[in-house]
């Protein structure tokens, strides 16, 4: 027998949180912005605002019943023939919903993490666990959630945060750009559907305690939740931008996986993910599974939730199992579940306010949970390190029948895989091993991949892999590239933070090339590419990037790399303009400089100018850019004012700076040579067709009504566009010398 009011504050918020934020977080980006777009966000704000009605709904009927439990609730307010239909049916939503939910999560499970590991395993041991739980008592489950709460949300906001040095907070722009009004109540019900979950409140109101107001408790949870929700779609959108995010079937998901921070202990983040995957989804099944059993119990006015626990578990198990695939689930929750969601907790909560209204007139039992979640591994999936071929590079290539179609054995693609040789790594051997390489041709990517691993002994993992080379001829063949595309979408153990540079032949042979600085060409090419900061000829495109990119437009700048045929070396030469999936042609240097800088992404560069015959260099701090478009004539003008910080770096030996005149000298010739350089450098990409600086997402972000006017033929309007630029430098320093 439960102890009356035992349910502190704390536990009702942290226990609506967790039942409501469930694996959806996951998922709820994708779903809502495939809907709406960047309106999405406030979409999320205005779904919070109308579920805090739904709940103020709620308390009040539980308060008008005596703070009764939920099926006794119904049977006041319907009678008991009417009001155990309503349960049963309330029980059998709750059952679909988290069964599928434990399917959506099994199989995101097996792809990242337990490959091997059967699924119908993973399914006993979720509910096995689950009513272990379940079965110590309401009292136990809520300290659970009590201590759940700060193992998730404290790893998440932090997580979070490590995202921010690649948000672009302008891809939520622009708003309420929707043609048809009915997207907006669509995305609406999509918005309230992901508060699911906050019903918990039902089995929780007997037990609270009367030291606090648990409505006022209950919308703080609703402001934690409608924020988090809305936080995690802005960042979500200002990452992956509209048009990515709907590619994605668990944006958030890859959206952790794609971070990067310099010098983190963390560098792979799979298994940071795979654990907030399993409580943020626990939580939820086990607190909707906990409720579904209390309502059965009291239905069949059993004394023990003990056989409730076994009957439904049966029942989710085989409930799991129904849907054939992934797809599967998707279709059917689409189709009934957001019905089953209205009927239960907005329809049946207002028909029983209006029959009230007018007829009116403990924290041990927790360890070996934890325990058992640790015992029960998935050990199909065991693999030593040893075991293991960890692929650093990846090199593709147009294969000999590239050109035929129509059967499958043809050798359309060649892959090169390039791994460090293990053998050669050890306490006395160095820190650096020469590279061993895997050849593999096939009818698709995964053809070769499949065949390279049949010519290995150990398992292929790409988790590590930090460079993906495309050779110039596998890029226009548009067909083949795509379909290379859609596998490096798909596949979710490669790391979307490895770097892609495009070979000006064959990616092999890069590959395989050797230099006397580095033993093998990933670490070389991925240190030219690092050293951006200092090498402002390089823009650097890692596989997250570029796939943002192909995904929107076709269009994207890549670094191409060359073998020197003098010196044998590996160098990178500009950048490839690629366009419509095809390269369009190639920039120089200092073209691909110039654009970066137009971007306002340059970080670091050196420039020289000649004053009196004399060179002067001047390094490149840091930079800054804005943008204007006005019309004339029936064509656009767009004028780009560069803020340039910088400093001297070395003139002539008798030469004195040391004057305010001097320097505004030579600020002027530095802006007149930028500029000038700038000009030429669009002029170049106007020729190939290609807008890298983005005018086309200003346009779009913040001047919608123009972008709508010239959308359709862009690539006529840029071209035709009239683009000035004008440079403001600041020398802040001139070195320790007058």
């Amino acid at each position: 027998m439960q102890d009356k009011n035992f349910i502190s504050s704390f536990g009702l918020f942290s226990t609506i949180i967790v039942t409501v934020i469930g694996i959806g977080i996951f998922s709820y980006p994708q779903q809502v912005i495939s809907i709406i777009g960047t309106d999405s966000w406030i979409i999320t704000i205005l779904g919070g605002i109308l579920v805090y009605i739904l709940l103020y709904i709620i308390w009040f009927i539980i308060k008008m019943n005596g703070y009764n439990k939920f099926y006794f609730i119904l049977k006041n307010s319907f009678g008991k023939i009417l009001g155990s239909i309503f349960a049963i049916i309330f029980i059998i939503y709750n059952i679909i919903s988290i069964s599928f939910g434990m399917r959506v999560f099994t199989e995101v499970i097996k792809m990242y993490l337990l490959e091997k590991t059967p699924t119908e395993f993973i399914f006993i041991v979720t509910i096995l666990t689950s009513i272990y739980l379940i079965t110590s008592g309401l009292k136990n489950v809520v300290k659970f959630n009590e201590v759940s709460f700060w193992i998730m949300f404290v790893p998440i906001i932090i997580v979070l945060t490590l995202t921010l040095n690649q948000v672009d907070f302008s891809n939520i722009l622009p708003v309420f750009i929707a043609d048809n009004p009915h997207r907006y109540l669509e995305s609406l019900k999509t918005s309230i559907y992901s508060f699911s979950g906050i019903e918990i409140i039902y089995v929780m109101a007997p037990f609270i305690k009367k030291n606090f107001s648990p409505a006022k408790t209950s919308a703080k949870s609703m402001i934690f939740i409608t924020l988090f929700y809305t936080v995690a779609v802005i960042i979500v959108l200002s990452i992956f931008s509209s048009g990515e995010t709907k590619m994605l079937l668990w944006p958030t998901m890859t959206m952790i996986t794609s971070i990067s921070v310099n010098s983190i202990f963390i560098q792979k983040w799979e298994g940071i993910v795979m654990a907030l995957w399993i409580m943020f989804y626990f939580t939820t099944f086990s607190n909707v599974y906990y409720f579904s059993c209390d309502i059965l119990k009291d239905v069949f006015n059993l004394k023990s939730i003990k056989i409730p626990c076994i009957a439904l578990g049966v029942l989710i198990y085989e409930a799991a199992l129904y849907p054939k695939n992934i797809a599967s689930v998707y279709d059917i929750g689409n189709r009934y579940f957001l019905a089953l969601f209205v009927f239960n907790i907005i329809i049946l909560p207002i028909i029983i306010f209006l029959f009230t209204k007018f007829r009116k007139k403990s924290l041990k039992r927790i360890v070996p949970l934890i325990l058992i979640c640790v015992l029960f591994t998935g050990c199909w999936d065991r693999t030593e390190i040893e075991n293991k071929e960890m692929i650093s590079i990846i090199g593709v290539d147009s294969g000999e029948d590239i050109d035929k179609s129509g059967e499958q054995y043809l050798k359309k693609i060649h892959l090169t895989f390039g791994m460090p040789d293990l053998s050669e790594l050890g306490p006395d051997k160095g820190k650096q091993s020469e590279d061993k390489y895997i050849d593999s041709e096939g009818y698709s990517f995964q053809d070769a991949v499949s065949k390279a691993r049949l010519k290995s002994s150990r398992s292929i993992k790409f988790s590590h892999t930090g460079l993906l080379v495309f050779s110039e001829d596998i890029i226009n063949h548009p067909d083949v590239f795509k379909q290379v595309l859609d596998y490096l979408h798909r596949e979710p153990s490669l790391n979307r933070n490895m770097y892609i540079v495009l070979a000006k032949g064959s990616a092999e042979e890069c590959i395989k090339s050797k230099t006397d600085l580095e033993k093998n060409a990933e670490t070389y090419i991925g240190g030219l590419i690092q050293n951006d900061y200092k090498n402002s000829q390089v823009i650097p495109v890692t596989l997250n990037d570029f796939l943002i990119q192909m995904n929107e437009n076709g269009n994207s700048l890549l670094p191409a790399i060359v073998i020197n045929k003098t010196s044998k070396t590996l160098e990178i030469q500009g950048s490839a303009a690629i366009k419509n999936f095809k390269v369009k042609g190639f920039l120089n240097p200092e073209e691909t400089a110039n654009l970066e800088l137009l971007r306002g992404k340059l970080e670091g560069s050196n420039k020289t100018i000649y004053l009196d015959k004399y060179p002067v260099d001047i390094d490149i701090n840091n930079t800054s850019r804005k943008i204007a478009v006005s019309e004339k004539d029936g064509k656009l003008i767009f004028n780009v004012k560069l803020n340039i910080e910088s400093q001297l770096k070395d003139y002539y030996l008798d030469k004195k700076v040391f004057s305010i005149n001097k320097l505004n000298y030579i600020q002027k010739k530095f802006n007149s040579s930028i500029k000038k350089e700038c000009e030429y450098a669009l002029d170049v990409s106007k020729d190939l067709e290609i807008d890298p600086v983005g005018f086309d997402n200003y346009l779009k972000k913040y001047h919608y009504n123009i972008w709508k006017k010239v959308k359709d033929s862009w690539d006529k309007n840029y071209k035709n566009s009239i683009i000035d630029v004008e440079v403001d430098t600041q020398i802040r320093r001139i070195g320790i010398v007058k």
